[in-house]
């Protein structure tokens, strides 16, 4: 704070009016006032409110030394002396030159002195300096030239109109001998006429670094200070209305800003008001915490960035030790599951490293991160907690974790924004195939798993735009090509469990098959549509039973004729081929296709029956992969090997050959995989 019109806090007439006192006080044998309180408390905005007074007419000079531009107390004499002289002539020129040039000969006359003794503490400076600043001993010409300029000093300064003030603040943040020096310094020059020191400290840190030799420093530093004033504390409501306003300062950058009051209340009044006790405290908070709410308030939730960012500024150790407890923190654990002991007693251990901050621990695991409670609470939260803190951006999930510490977003998570994207467009059909037709087709899958975290926020409106968009996407969505030996994800899985969490948003049967009837008409291909009727009927192994039996046979039964009137109209999209006409061929009992069809639909076939086996050796990370095709159905949808022999003449005859016409020739000249 610099003015009165920065004054939050209400001090401006208070120290206006000690200002005013120390203006009326008679400075002519010099003057030393003190300005008291602990770190953080305005001493210095205190300072600032009485430069205000100081300024008014008839105005008075202010000389401010900063004795942090001194580096050791070797050279504190002769740039306090340098310092003063420099800030005069700069005052003006005119009025304070002659005694700005006697300071500058006193500070030249003083610096061999100082240098003198090359390590502080054999000797301090101000000890050795004591007889030429004094004018006690008569043995150098160093003194006899000291105390000429001295009188000089004096002399010009009785004749000054008005005092000068030399403001000397951030005392206490000095070392221990250097904290001496400057009390030194100001004893020996304190009887300057019209000089007022105005020194800015906290008491007990002074009072400490003055003791010495059995000699209380309060005594030492009351036979220098002539009159003090003790900055009040901030009254708390003060404290609050300035966090507050900060906190709309951190926020205004931030697009769409939100705060979960429920959660906020309870995380502001035992997380981080606990931390602040000062107003430089509220300062270091919104200054530390603006650049990261401003780069990751639109992604992490921002009541987790505020929490976790009053930490990582006022007690950063637990900040570190957090940031590798991030499992711990973020694993859900369903009821039966066992608690995993080593966890727990990692984070036992972090509550007894931390015991002066025990409740605000305790109270960020309850709002920010739930699953650490198991922990030290007979709690749990099961993997449909996961879902929940990740679609509300919370540090509970470790994608949003990661991003909070590392600032890089973890592949998952780039993944997640996409899916977060596409829920958005969910009800718009047109917007939402735009949209996931611009990703990189190698992230689909990964994107629409992602959808399935916003099931609880999924809406009937969603239900037709987005399964037909997304059923119509499955032949868009490249197999993954190298999966883990447990990984059975498949694309068309990935596309039905969005569809289906869709369909039971719809609670009545008889509204949920209207509705299945026009998603159907909306399918662009047969093997969507059949795994479709599969996935709400009652087929063994997929069914999930969303629409009568009765309803369920005849959509089924109207597939079949409508399959066995139409060809596919785009054989190259009919990712599940086989499937489809195994359909025709089981409720016909006829063969449904010949070997002289369309050889781009008989490719089709061929690619839907390719599948790869893998296995792994005991103790190896290694797996092997080998390509096969589910031969017996392939001869049995054609209902012979000599048949399936045409077909592959056929297709490489018309489209060339590929690696599944190759495959297919391996069969064909009685090759068969090993069991593994």
């Amino acid at each position: 704070m610099t003015s009165s019109g920065e004054d939050n806090l209400g001090r401006a007439p208070v120290a206006h009016d000690f200002a005013e006192s120390i203006r009326e006080l008679n400075a002519s044998q010099g003057l030393v006032v003190g300005i008291l309180g602990p770190w953080g408390h305005g001493k210095r905005s205190f300072i600032n409110l009485m430069r205000e007074k100081f300024a008014a007419a008839p105005a008075l000079t202010v000389v401010d030394f900063n004795p942090w531009m001194f580096s050791g107390s070797n050279q504190l004499v002769n740039f306090f002396f340098t310092e003063i002289a420099a800030e005069l002539n700069v005052h003006s020129k005119s009025r304070f030159g002659k005694t700005a040039d006697w300071l500058a000969q006193y500070a030249n006359i003083l610096k061999p002195v100082s240098q003198l003794v090359p390590l502080p503490g054999a000797a301090a400076v101000g000890e050795v300096a004591v007889a030429a600043l004094g004018g006690l001993a008569a043995t150098t010409d160093a003194e006899h030239s000291a105390k000429k300029v001295r009188e000089e000093i004096t002399k010009e300064l009785v004749s000054l109109a008005r005092p000068i003030v030399v403001v000397i603040d951030d005392i206490d943040r000095l070392t221990t001998l250097e904290i001496r020096e400057i009390f030194k310094l100001v004893r020996l020059t304190a009887s300057f006429p019209n000089i007022i020191y105005v020194l800015a400290f906290d008491r007990e840190r002074v009072e400490q670094a003055l003791t010495e030799d059995g000699i209380p420093g309060r005594a030492y530093l009351e036979k220098i200070v002539q009159l003090s004033f003790d900055v009040p504390h901030a009254l708390e409501k003060l404290l609050r209305s300035q966090v507050v306003e900060e906190l709309d300062r951190i926020l205004t950058p931030v697009a769409n800003a939100t705060l979960d009051n429920s959660r906020w209340i309870d995380i502001y009044w035992e997380v981080i008001d606990p931390l602040f006790s000062n107003m430089r405290d509220v300062t270091r908070y919104a200054i530390s915490a603006r650049s990261t709410i401003k780069s990751l308030g639109d992604e992490v939730d921002l009541v987790d960035l505020l929490a976790m960012e009053a930490l990582r500024v006022f007690r950063p150790e637990l900040v570190q030790q957090l940031s590798k407890l991030r499992n711990e923190l973020t694993s859900a654990r369903e009821v039966m599951g066992r608690k995993d002991e080593r966890a727990q007693k990692t984070i036992t251990a972090l509550l007894a490293k931390f015991p002066d901050d025990d409740d605000v621990i305790r109270a960020l695991f309850n709002h920010v991160f739930p699953a650490a409670l198991q922990y030290i609470e007979n709690n749990h939260y099961g993997s449909d907690w996961l879902s929940v803190w990740r679609t509300a951006h919370r540090m509970a999930h470790i994608d949003f974790l990661n991003l909070y510490f590392d600032r890089v977003a973890p592949d998952e998570l780039v993944a997640f924004r996409s899916s977060e994207q596409a829920f958005k467009f969910l009800n718009d059909g047109v917007a939402l195939k735009g949209y996931l037709a611009a990703l990189d087709p190698e992230q689909l899958e990964t994107v629409l798993e992602g959808l399935t975290s916003y099931e609880a926020k999924f809406t009937t409106e969603m239900v037709i735009p987005g399964s037909i968009t997304l059923l119509n996407l499955i032949d868009a969505i490249p197999e993954k090509k190298e999966r883990g030996f447990f990984d059975i994800g498949r694309r068309e899985i990935s596309v039905g469990r969005v569809v289906l969490r869709l369909l039971r948003r719809v609670a009545d049967e008889a509204e949920r098959e209207a509705i299945v009837s026009q998603i159907l008409d909306g399918i662009e291909t047969y093997s969507s549509q059949l795994n479709f009727i599969h996935s709400v009927g009652y087929r063994e192994g997929a069914g999930h039973k969303l629409v009568s039996e009765a309803f369920a046979a005849r959509i089924h039964a109207e597939f079949v004729a409508r399959l066995q009137r139409i060809p596919p109209t785009e054989p190259w999209r009919e990712w599940d081929a086989w499937r489809i006409y195994d359909a025709v061929h089981t409720a016909t009992g006829e063969a449904p296709l010949t070997s002289s069809d369309d050889p781009v639909l008989l490719r089709a076939i061929l690619h839907s029956l390719k599948s790869t086996a893998r296995s792994q050796s005991m103790g190896s990370r290694q797996v092997r992969s080998e390509d096969r095709l589910a031969w017996e159905l392939l001869v049995g949808l054609f209902e012979s090997e000599v048949a399936v022999e045409e077909v592959v003449r056929n297709v490489r005859k018309n489209l060339g050959d590929d690696n599944i016409l190759q495959l297919a020739d391996k069969y064909l000249s009685g090759w068969r995989p090993e069991s593994f």
